[in-house]
């Protein structure tokens, strides 16, 4: 039963569907504590985005938790990217951090988690600057 149940979810994760806003109820408050401090999440088929607002020495910054549907595979950089720009804009530039092990969250959630910049901060690193291969991409 538990494989017809994961056919039918990746079934129906296929098709890429636009985001909506989803209400943040109490009763959702109560069920994950969590979401107390949750600004918005958005959904699509394919997966959830929670985002936590975070105040940093950059100014602020969004958390955004991205959880796949049904938990049965890992999101893909493509997936996340494409979330990105339709949530927030094509001008977005988010980072993901793998930390330190002693600072891991420990969840049973197949979960990344990105931090959206202020458009005002420029990253002093990225993709378009020369890097370990010694020229522009």
């Amino acid at each position: 039963m538990k494989a017809r149940k994961t056919a039918v979810l990746k079934s129906m994760a296929r098709k890429w569907t636009p985001f909506e806003k989803v209400e943040i109820t109490e009763q959702m408050m109560l069920d994950y504590p969590l979401l107390m401090n949750c600004k918005a999440i958005y959904a699509n088929s394919r997966m959830e985005v929670q985002m936590f607002a975070v105040e940093t020495s950059i100014g602020g910054v969004m958390q955004v938790t991205f959880i796949r549907h049904g938990d049965i595979e890992q999101l893909s950089w493509e997936e996340i990217q494409r979330a990105l720009h339709e949530i927030f804009g094509p001008g977005v530039v988010a980072v993901e951090v793998y930390p330190a092990l002693q600072d891991e969250w420990q969840t049973k959630l197949h979960l990344r988690v990105l931090w959206v910049l202020p458009s005002t901060y420029s990253l002093p690193f990225g993709l378009e600057k020369i890097g370990a291969w010694g020229k522009k991409s």
